[in-house]
């Protein structure tokens, strides 16, 4: 490993490295593979209890219940990237790479949308169009089961972490998130890499084929999974507390439309759609809501029921179609008010979307600990290893404390608008021209507000009463 302590004499008081017992642990490659190894035990047992007893709590409750909404959502606003640190899939895939084939991934297959593809496909939709159908602990496994097997399988065949890069349903998602949160790896090039590093061990030993180098001058971690394997080769490698979406603050000198994507698809199928289908859908309301009404004739026309769910197609289609509209309809008109090309507004002012979704989804997350999660998870890990422990939720629905946790819609509005209003500025426009281009951008934001407004008032405020 390349010492630190001999080059330079002190690090910046924002890397958390500069902490021993951090810089052993995260920073630690041989440390964090122990705590991914026992994560991988843990998932396969929760498969194969998930095959053989299709009705447990514990393989449900591990993945739907504190993997997924739970740890991801709540760690990627803030800590950023640290589920795919961890993250068993990841293990496997880096450790199978190394005994495999190494054969270089075909050009085609070179696709950052093909792993997102499959989360909106494989996932979402089913959970739209057959409700409840990952509550079943059987189907959970195997979904869980199936992405094991594609990630030994391309991993064996080919080299440079293809599996997270290309093939993961989260591989593309977390990193476009993590940009939310306050950490950022990099290294000390001002000090120590630019000018006296003369061979860059970082990029060499990272399996993704990045560079550590180049994160700061591109504003951009690309796919960087935080496997440090960079810090394990180099002390020269930093992990830096920056202000809060800093990145998100600076011009990326080369965005990614992968990114962008994401920020726009995911607001749609998650954030927006659960607000048609789930919020507003279990509302006194419900009945006089569009998707429900064509849904309802669609079921009627087919003949086709339970247990699909034409109101569920129906509001992720009308979520995607009005997504689509006012974010690119949005964007162009803004595009013409600043003489910019469409691209050029599109790769630029997209990136103001990532905290809409992620920062809006902790309502939903936290909200869903107290009444659902806790007590699942709990009880399934008692019944997986045998443990005489029950617990109950924490809270009810009933509860009006709860209604605190609706204060995070509002955060991720404010601060999309906040930062759209900042990335307006790298156009170098002042004035009526700033603020109209502004207004068109951000209809989006506004829809995205008035809908939370509207869900909470339709609870809360209209004097209905649920069904």
């Amino acid at each position: 490993m390349r010492k630190f302590s001999d080059i330079l004499l002190e690090r910046d008081k924002n890397d958390i490295f500069r902490f021993s017992p951090v810089h052993e642990s995260i920073g630690n490659p041989k440390f964090l593979n122990f705590i991914r190894s026992v994560l991988l035990l843990l998932v396969l047992y929760a498969i194969i209890w998930g095959l053989f007893s299709p009705k447990n709590a514990f393989t449900t409750g591990l993945f739907w219940g504190l993997f997924w909404p739970f740890f991801m959502v709540i760690t990627l606003p803030f800590l950023g990237n640290v589920f795919c640190m961890v993250c068993p899939y990841g293990f496997v895939s880096r450790t199978v790479s190394k005994i495999g084939l190494k054969m270089k991934i075909p050009k085609f297959l070179k696709n950052p949308y093909i792993g997102f593809s499959l989360l909106v496909l494989l996932y979402w939709t089913p959970l739209y169009l057959f409700p409840g159908v990952f509550r079943n602990s059987f189907v959970t496994a195997v979904f869980f089961l199936l992405f094991f097997i594609l990630a030994v399988g391309v991993s064996y065949l080919y080299s440079n972490g293809v599996f997270c890069k290309y093939f993961c349903p989260i591989g593309r998602v977390a990193p476009a998130f993590a940009r939310v949160g306050f950490m950022w790896l990099s290294t000390y090039n001002d000090r120590l890499c630019d000018t006296k590093c003369d061979k860059p061990d970082c990029a060499f030993a990272c399996p993704y084929k990045l560079s550590p180098l180049k994160f700061d001058k591109n504003n951009s971690m690309e796919t960087c999974t935080l496997c440090m394997e960079c810090a394990g080769s180099c002390e020269g490698v930093r992990y830096s507390v920056r202000k809060w979406s800093s990145s998100l603050l600076e011009k990326i000198p080369n965005p990614k439309s992968w990114e962008v994507w994401i920020y726009i698809i995911l607001l749609a199928v998650i954030t927006i759609t659960m607000r048609f289908h789930h919020g507003l859908g279990h509302s006194a309301i419900k009945k006089e809501l569009p998707w429900y009404q064509i849904g309802k004739w669609l079921e009627t026309t087919t003949g086709i029921g339970k247990p699909f769910d034409w109101v569920g197609l129906v509001a992720l289609l009308m979520a995607l179609g009005i997504t689509l509209a006012l974010v690119l309809g949005g964007f162009y008109i803004s595009s013409k008010i600043l003489n910019r090309s469409f691209k050029d507004v599109f790769l630029n002012l997209g990136y103001a979307l990532a905290p809409l979704m992620i920062i809006g989804s902790l309502s939903h997350v936290t909200h869903f600990f107290f009444t659902e999660y806790y007590h699942k998870v709990v009880n399934g890990f008692a019944q997986a290893f045998f443990l005489d422990i029950h617990v109950e939720p924490l809270s009810s629905h009933k509860d009006k404390w709860l209604r605190i946790f609706y204060i995070f819609p509002f955060i991720a509005a404010f601060w999309s608008g906040f930062l759209m209003w900042r990335r307006l500025g790298f156009f170098e426009v002042t004035g009526g021209k700033k603020i109209t281009a502004y207004l068109f951008a951000s209809l989006i934001i506004v829809f995205y507000l008035g809908l939370t407004v509207f869900q909470l008032y339709i609870r809360y405020f209209s004097g209905h009463t649920h069904s």
